[in-house]
């Protein structure tokens, strides 16, 4: 792999990072309930292409298998936790 290219996915990988840190304080943070739906969210799509960008680095292909579990398990994740805030918001109408 040329250094150029080595070099622009380790930023792109950094970047990532810093994206995961920032949906991670928004799903802690909130304010609101959807809010923190859509933090786990995006933490687990960026989590996703971080670890796409580790196998292509590392040439290890089966990270890409683990890329697709954890994509599948993290949108079962949010539609679970979306049935579960359209429920409570459903009982709280009076």
């Amino acid at each position: 792999m040329p250094d150029v290219l080595r070099i622009f996915l380790i930023i792109t990988l950094s970047v990532l990072g810093a994206g995961i840190a920032f949906s991670l304080f928004r799903a802690i943070r909130g304010p609101r309930r959807a809010d923190r739906i859509l933090g786990i969210n995006m933490t687990g799509s960026l989590s996703t292409a971080a670890i796409a960008l580790c196998a292509v680095l590392s040439g290890e292909p089966w990270l890409l298998d683990v890329c697709l579990v954890y994509c599948l398990i993290s949108f079962l994740a949010v539609v679970v936790l979306a049935k579960i805030h359209i429920g409570q918001k459903q009982e709280a109408e009076p």
